[in-house]
């Protein structure tokens, strides 16, 4: 099967090499810009602890031009958040029983997703495997972790299960549930927490967990974006997100999270579709304080370096 990757940075490689080294044929429709051209002649490049040399997997096709790539069955977007409404010209290309399934950071993107493609065609959800990305075409595999998805739409009426079987017979660890809302929100509660706070102090998971200051911090962010989840009728338990969200810190000390990454490499960050969705729930200007100056300070920050 043939499948599309819409954005190949750190996870969109990570994953589109596990899904070759699987037996499934990818292509990529990726902007203008170095990684581009490296993938279209070289591939991507998977180098881990084990291999830092790394192997390098073909691409079936590389494009920045939607209509340059073959008809697709399953599209799985990785854009940045903030570009999720760019991938319009890939409605050209997906098959009239296709799937479109983003595993995106925040909220909005399946919302973005269903004006596009229609929400019968999309699925939604979270993953856990992280890489980082070494240089243009080059990951290194970080966690290795698990995508769960389900069925955007609550209709009932699209089976996305076929989904989960390709994905796992090329070897990832997949899970799926009839409504991803409850996950998406979960995972939104731990980026919040983490994401710009390690952008902001540019500390490694390491350091963070034996700074006492930045976990206080970080366990009253988590508390307003719980009372968030709530006010959207998701109901979360702070103490149980803080122990899941500690352990994590433990399992993956030297991980680089995706905001810390577009910090240090002067891109534009994802701080509307992580925290500017949480804002949405405040019921003034006084509500959520933690979370509303984090969201100010790194907009603050992408708007000084021209990422408007």
């Amino acid at each position: 099967m043939l499948i599309t990757i819409a954005g190949c940075g750190a996870l969109g490689g990570l994953l589109a090499a596990h899904m070759i080294g699987g037996g499934l044929q990818v292509q990529v429709l990726q902007r203008k810009g170095k990684t581009l051209e490296v993938l279209k002649y070289k591939g991507i490049t998977l180098v881990s602890e084990e291999n830092m040399e790394g192997i390098t997997f073909p691409l079936a096709a590389v494009s920045d031009k939607a209509w340059k790539l073959s008809p697709s069955k399953l599209i799985l977007v990785l854009v940045k958040s903030y570009s999720t409404s760019d991938i319009f010209p890939l409605k050209e290309i997906l098959d009239f029983d296709g799937v479109v399934l983003t595993i995106q950071n925040g909220l909005g993107n399946a919302e973005k997703l269903s004006d596009i493609f229609g929400e019968e065609q999309v699925a939604a959800g979270i993953t856990t495997y992280g890489g980082v990305s070494m240089s243009p075409g080059v990951v290194k595999e970080g966690l290795k972790g698990a995508i769960t998805f389900g069925p955007w739409s609550k209709s009932g009426k699209t089976d996305m299960t076929w989904i989960a079987g390709v994905l796992k017979n090329a070897g990832l660890r997949i899970d799926y549930v009839e409504d991803p809302r409850p996950l998406i929100w979960k995972k939104l509660v731990m980026n919040v927490m983490a994401n710009p706070t390690f952008a902001l102090t540019r500390m490694s998971p390491r350091e963070i967990y034996k700074s006492d200051l930045s976990l206080e911090l970080m366990k009253r962010i988590g508390s307003e974006a719980v009372k968030a989840a709530k006010r959207a009728g998701v109901d979360l338990e702070l103490d149980q997100m803080w122990t899941f969200f500690m352990e994590n810190l433990k399992k993956a000390p030297d991980h680089k999270p995706s905001m810390l990454q577009d910090m240090e490499a002067g891109r534009k960050m994802e701080i509307d579709s992580i925290a500017g969705e949480i804002l949405k729930y405040g019921r003034d200007e006084n509500d959520f304080p933690c979370i509303r100056t984090m969201y100010s300070l790194l907009k603050a920050i992408d708007l000084s370096r021209g990422n408007i």
